[in-house]
């Protein structure tokens, strides 16, 4: 049962503590983001599970109040003594009061960013038209170029009269295949979600370094299906039409998370082909994807069946 606990303490570590920054060291795979953002998830899930497992472990483990429930009160609590059950009781006391007001911190957090999207989309509905060719595609009247993306079930893309007059038709449409190329992979919940795991959990150097690299690889796989779809050239020339623009809280924009994010894919796209990853690559991420999440899982649950049989 002790090599269990160590197994799995020591499995949310390596994941929480070690798989971001080394994911980080490697540097981003400018030419394949679709492979780091499949390596970044897997790394959080597995940390959330390892977490998780730990935190279970340590209310049902004896003699802690979760153990055996109606059964423990019965026949476990007995075998120990007043000082261990007081103990265990306080930390388990204080393991949910922790686990409680990270909770009551991210959820009303997590409905904040729900509710200003509604409204966002609530207030396009007075202040913007459709688009005349595009029916998912609404326009703002502002002469500052702007394109971004909110998740609806229509006019999920925003452009203003300021981005129809400064790009060519060419670009125009790349901008276009960017955004949908955000709406298609479901970007916005990634990102709802990885706002979410940071106010839950945002100790561990997976979760922090998480947060500041994945905005920019999913610009990054959303510039690979408009550069294969219109050319790299096309969308450079529009992506530097936006060097000014603000970026939009809550959605995903051509312009990116900040300058300096645009400028590095701008000469990402200058630098490399835009392809599909090497068959190496994507074995390597399908080997770590697939022990990131399952190693802590099979431990996790290891651990809390082997409880059953302890008191």
């Amino acid at each position: 049962m002790i090599y269990l606990v160590i197994s799995l303490i020591s499995t949310g570590v390596l994941l929480g503590c070690l798989a971001g920054p080394a994911l980080d060291r490697v540097g981003r795979p400018a030419a394949h983001p679709g492979i780091a953002i499949a390596c970044w998830v897997a790394a959080l899930a597995g940390t959330f599970i390892a977490v998780l497992g730990v935190v279970v472990v340590a209310l049902l483990a004896p003699p802690a109040p979760g153990h055996g429930l109606l059964e423990w009160l019965r026949n476990c609590l007995p075998h120990h003594r007043d000082g261990a059950i007081i103990m265990a009781a306080a930390a388990s006391l204080a393991l949910l009061t922790a686990c409680g007001s990270r909770l009551a911190r991210g959820l009303p957090r997590l409905r904040r960013a729900v509710r200003r999207r509604r409204r966002h989309r609530e207030m396009l509905r007075l202040v913007a038209t459709e688009h005349e060719r595009h029916a998912d595609v609404l326009v703002l009247d502002h002469p500052v170029p702007v394109a971004y993306s909110l998740p609806s079930r229509r006019h999920a893309i925003v452009v203003s009269t300021g981005t129809q007059d400064v790009l060519s038709a060419e670009e125009f449409d790349a901008v276009l295949v960017h955004e949908r190329a955000h709406l298609r992979q479901r970007h916005h919940t990634l990102l709802l979600t990885l706002d979410a795991a940071h106010a839950l959990l945002p100790w561990p150097p997976t979760v922090r370094r998480a947060k500041r690299s994945l905005p920019l690889l999913l610009e990054m796989a959303a510039d690979d299906a408009a550069a294969r779809e219109c050319g790299r050239g096309t969308l450079v020339d529009a992506l530097r039409r936006f060097a000014a623009t603000p970026g939009v809280a809550g959605a995903l924009g051509a312009a990116g998370p900040s300058t300096e994010a645009l400028a590095e894919r701008v000469r990402r796209l200058e630098a490399a082909e835009v392809g599909g990853p090497r068959r190496a690559g994507r074995a390597v991420a399908s080997v770590f994807v697939t022990l990131a999440v399952a190693a802590p899982l099979a431990v996790a649950t290891a651990t809390i069946a082997e409880l059953s049989h302890i008191c």
